[in-house]
């Protein structure tokens, strides 16, 4: 069957008067006397329409060739070839093919035709790639190239480089090439396209997001013009919001290019999406194959939207990574991303490229290999060139991640010694994007600067700068950086003591979050609310919040983590449980000390200082707020907040000097950066009276401690220590002396046991009041006539809050009560004296104050079951059992709570636990009891399991 010659693939194409390019015409007129000219980029860079409306505009006798895939064949090539050149002369040239068989003929006589051409001729080879696969058409083109006359140029467009041979054209300097990077439209050209074309009058930061974003991509061009065409002002900042995610333009890149593809080269395209430098070494591992550099040169031989930097490294063009990455996360779920992105890190650290590695554990969540990274750049870099090369990095490497999403962190990661270098260069940059009118890049820009502007204490700075940024977030409908704006809006407002506003700026807030559901932005909202709330000590309010908060946080963001446990930390020191929040404190400093974050380590080491201090635990108060002072030593607001609570500190402790000194220090700092809410605070610590601060605090439930001033005691003589266990357990009793003889030394003449007495009486005392002058005036040990009174009401006794806070008479669980049952539970730290087991004066207060602590626990364990908090409940019945595991009426409550939630597996295991207990160590049978109780929740498995 013979071919035929399709007469509209000879026609030169439609002129287009919106993509006229004086730029590139001035290109060509600099190479006259080029005999080969070669146009080649990527698809949907204009090269039809741009050679097209250079022929026409020009009116030059071109012969246009719209090549496909019959041309492959020599005959075919000529075929059209012929017609279009005899055409071209005006020549009634009937459409014929040639004949296979004459095909050398025919390509001598057009090979002289050509020579002999003395008037300019064109002939335009469009779609060329087409036919590079064929030798044969490329050795028949290098030799009509050859033959044909200076008046001849031929014009090749391609997407892939032809496989001929041009060295003698460019030493004859007969040779011109256009490439992608030269057909991608200017910023120029970007705003003649829209603003003077069609009219839209863009503004400057709108058409710099165009052309930052496609890079000069002009298909896209048309594309996003459909789209914006006939919106208004607001209706395109909407759009902004979510650009360049455009449905068209992702549509247009996968039908022509992705569909196109085989699967393994899809594949390869996707998952190489998540690099911003196309590295063949570093793929091969990723991947596990071998082939990665074959690969990327096909897809550069291709233009498969593939080039080299100035730098010679391989990258995918902006748009159509974005567009890949896309499509993988479609395909594929979040988590594999994120192992995809940690991979890449341990890829990247063990290569030493530490700035890669560091960004790709950020975007993949992995925050402690982050951190010690981190620390190896600190080490090897210069600070703030290091800081501005992961600024660039971290928004790189995920497309989608948001620019606001790793401030926070990042900044947390700036070494100290960097900020006031970081900060000029910022702010030199801000005032650059504002005579640009750059206000895309400026929105991000200032709330990126206003962050460090906060941690560094510039409060008015910060707060200025959060606003514009908010204001521009708002416009431009940037749901997450709009969201920390307001937070952190908030948290100043906080400081600033206007608390109407900070809540509604943090509840704004956490409803952008909510309704977007930004992670990230909701942990921090809902960590700023509980905050505030604990300002005003309304802890329920705070509770339900900062619970949110950490579910959040271990689930999707664990950098945040440290700021929760923080959090955690002071809730419990508002409620006074000592030991929950001592205990959430430990976790938070040890997160930050991991991480070798100086502001973390400074925001939560102050918490767990101030948990100590209001202990009474001077000694590791100081401990802990000397390290917060060091680690904030930089951030001048938090260093003055640690300072006040170190002023707290020494004058507690009585301690004048260091008081004096630290006062004036902060006078100095508060007064010169205008915190006034400070100074307030810091005249409210004058004024506490020294009497709300007990200097004595004894602590006998669980391991006996003593403290005078914060200030651990030691009570050397045995004697002393026996008789004041005695006074502890009668206080507040006129005791005869005689009594106390015979109870504290039972044995010896009473001549001696006297004397013994009164040596006993005086060291205790001494101990326990260091500066007392004489024992009369002792306030602890009372002598009246023959009796002596230990006097608890000016010191801290554990036992005396734990008795007064089980005495509640309120059988309504309120929330005072059922706060006040906890903060006894959590001051039972084990028995009264439980070091002393063997003296027997002690056991009846150890027994009534272990029932005291069973009964307390098993009411707030029924106060938990009925508000459906199943697990606070079993813990406490976990506590009464380790307490009191003999009691088997408990076990049997506890198994049934168990089987009732359909808590089989940890039901058998607290039954085996029961029998276990009380058939092989007291020798009662309670098996019958527990398979019963199991029979009657219909658990026969259950049964068997206990059996064995």
């Amino acid at each position: 069957m013979t071919m035929k010659i399709e007469v509209n693939r000879l026609r030169l194409p439609t002129y287009s008067s919106y993509a006229k390019r004086n730029r590139l015409y001035d290109e060509f007129d600099q190479y006259p006397n080029a005999s080969f000219i070669l146009i080649m980029g990527d698809s949907g860079y204009g090269k039809t329409t741009f050679v097209s409306n250079y022929v026409r505009e020009k009116n030059l006798p071109t012969v246009w060739i719209q090549l496909a895939g019959t041309e492959r064949y020599a005959h075919m090539f000529l075929s059209y070839l012929k017609v279009g050149i005899h055409r071209l002369k005006n020549e009634d040239y009937p459409l014929e093919t040639v004949l296979p068989k004459n095909t050398e003929m025919e390509l001598e006589e057009i090979a002289s035709l050509l020579s002999r051409q003395s008037t300019p001729m064109y002939i335009v080879l469009d779609d060329y790639q087409s036919v590079d696969a064929s030798l044969e058409i490329g050795s028949l083109l290098t030799m009509l190239t050859n033959r044909a006359s200076s008046m001849v140029k031929f014009i090749v467009i391609s997407r892939v480089r032809p496989s001929l041979s041009t060295t003698k054209l460019k030493m004859e300097q007969k040779y011109m090439e256009l490439s992608t990077a030269d057909l991608a439209f200017t910023f120029e050209e970007t705003k003649e396209f829209y603003n003077t074309t069609h009219k839209l009058a863009l503004e400057d930061h709108e058409l710099q997001l165009i052309h930052k974003t496609t890079e000069g991509w002009i298909a896209s061009y048309q594309l996003i013009l459909g789209v914006i065409g006939k919106m208004n002002q607001q209706e395109r900042t909407l759009f902004w919001s979510t650009f360049p995610n455009v449905q068209d333009i992702y549509d247009y890149l996968s039908t022509e290019v992705i569909q196109s593809q085989p699967d393994d080269i899809k594949l390869f395209l996707y998952r190489t999406s998540l690099l911003p430098e196309l590295d063949p070494i570093v793929i091969d591992e990723l991947l596990g194959i071998q082939k990665s550099e074959e690969i990327l040169n096909h897809l550069l031989n291709h233009h498969l939207f593939i080039y080299r930097d100035g730098l010679g490294v391989l990258r995918y063009h902006r748009l159509f990574r974005q567009f890949l990455y896309q499509n993988y996360k479609g395909l594929v779920t979040n988590e594999l991303i994120n192992r995809e992105h940690l991979k890449l890190a341990a890829i990247y650290e063990g290569r030493f490229q530490l700035i890669n590695a560091f960004a790709h554990y950020t975007v993949g969540k992995d925050y402690i290999n982050a951190t010690k990274v981190m620390g190896m750049i600190r080490d090897r870099y210069n600070p703030v060139e290091s800081m501005l090369l992961l600024d660039g990095w971290l928004d790189e490497i995920a497309p989608d991640e948001s620019f606001a999403s790793n401030t926070l962190f990042l900044i947390r990661c700036i070494p100290l010694s960097a900020f006031n270098e970081l900060t000029v260069l910022f702010e030199k940059s801000i005032s650059v994007l504002e005579k640009e009118k750059s206000e895309l890049w400026l929105c991000n820009l200032q709330h990126r600067l206003a962050t460090i502007y906060l941690m560094r204490g510039e409060i008015k700075k910060a707060k200025d700068l959060f606003q514009k940024s908010l204001d521009s977030s708002e416009r431009f409908h940037n749901h997450t950086t709009n969201a920390l704006n307001l937070t952190l809006l908030a948290e100043i407002y906080r400081y600033l003591g206007n608390y109407p506003k900070a809540m509604e700026y943090v509840r704004e807030s956490l409803f952008i979050s909510d309704k977007y559901r930004i992670r990230h932005t909701q942990i921090q909202a809902l960590d700023t609310m509980a905050t505030i709330f604990l300002d005003d000590k309304k802890t329920e309010e705070a509770s339900l919040y900062i619970h949110q908060a950490l579910e959040l946080a271990q689930q999707y963001d664990k950098s945040s983590l440290f700021f929760v446990y923080t959090t955690m930390g002071r809730l419990f020191r508002i409620k006074e449980d000592f030991a929950k929040s001592q205990e959430w404190g430990t976790k938070a400093v040890a997160i930050a000390e991991s991480y070798r974050a100086e502001f973390d380590l400074g925001w939560s080491a102050h918490e767990l200082g101030k948990s100590y201090l209001e202990n009474g635990e001077f000694e590791k108060a100081e401990h802990f707020l000397e390290k917060a002072s060091h680690a904030s030593s930089s951030f001048t607001l938090y260093h003055c907040e640690v300072g006040i609570t170190q002023l707290e500190l020494y004058k507690q402790r009585g301690d004048a000097k260091r008081a004096a000194k630290k006062q004036a220090e902060l006078l100095g700092l508060l007064k010169e950066h205008d915190y006034e809410w400070l100074l307030n605070q810091m005249e409210e610590i004058n004024h506490v009276k020294e009497e709300k601060h007990p200097r004595l605090v004894i602590q006998t439930l669980g391991r006996f401690k003593l403290f005078y001033n914060g200030e651990p005691l030691i009570i050397k003589r045995s004697s002393s220590l026996r008789l004041l266990q005695f006074f502890i357990t009668n206080r507040n009793k006129q005791i005869e002396r005689d009594i106390l003889l015979d109870a504290v030394f039972p044995e010896g003449s009473f001549e001696t046991v006297q004397n013994q007495f009164h040596v006993a009486v005086s060291v205790l005392r001494k101990v326990l009041e260091p500066n007392l002058t004489s024992g009369t005036q002792s306030r602890f040990i009372k002598r009246i006539g023959n009796h002596y009174l230990f006097c608890t009401e000016e010191m801290d006794l554990d036992i005396e809050r734990f008795t007064s806070l089980t005495s509640v008479q309120d059988h309504h669980d309120s929330e005072e009560t059922i706060h006040n049952l906890q903060q006894a539970i959590s001051l039972f730290q084990g028995d009264f004296f439980e070091e002393y087991p063997y003296e027997l004066f002690l056991e009846a207060e150890r027994e009534r104050l272990r029932a005291l602590f069973i009964k307390t626990s098993r009411r707030l364990a029924d106060f938990y079951y009925v508000q459906k908090e199943y697990n606070t409940c079993f813990e406490y019945f976990e506590r009464i059992l380790k307490k009191d595991p003999d009691h088997e009426q408990t076990y049997l409550d506890y198994l049934e709570l168990l089987l009732k939630q359909k808590r089989t597996l940890k039901a058998s295991s607290i039954a085996s636990q029961m029998i276990q207990h009380f058939d092989r160590e007291m020798g009662i049978d309670v098996e019958e009891s527990v398979a019963i109780l199991f029979a009657r929740y219909d658990h026969p498995v259950s049964l068997q399991r206990i059996g064995n």
